[in-house]
């Protein structure tokens, strides 16, 4: 992959991660605010449960490889 295609990536990486946060800061929301107009049934509080670990697993891989590019030297990233 070159140095470009990389840093693009890495862009909508950074994008997904800010997508994936709003979203589980939405779930979130919905879950502590009982009178929200949308609500979780209690029948698919597991299943809500196991999603929002997925999305938290997702994000943390994400800042993972995000901090992985952002610690490279800048002579290493794209248009160095």
């Amino acid at each position: 992959m070159s140095d470009t295609a990389y840093a693009t990536f890495i862009e909508d990486c950074r994008d997904q991660r800010a997508a994936l946060t709003g979203l589980i800061e939405a779930l979130q929301g919905l879950r502590m605010n009982p009178g929200a107009p949308i609500a979780i049934p209690p029948a698919l509080d597991a299943a809500t449960d196991a999603t929002m670990q997925a999305f938290q697993d997702a994000r943390l891989a994400l800042n993972r490889l995000i901090d992985a590019y952002d610690a490279l030297p800048d002579t290493q990233k794209a248009g160095a």
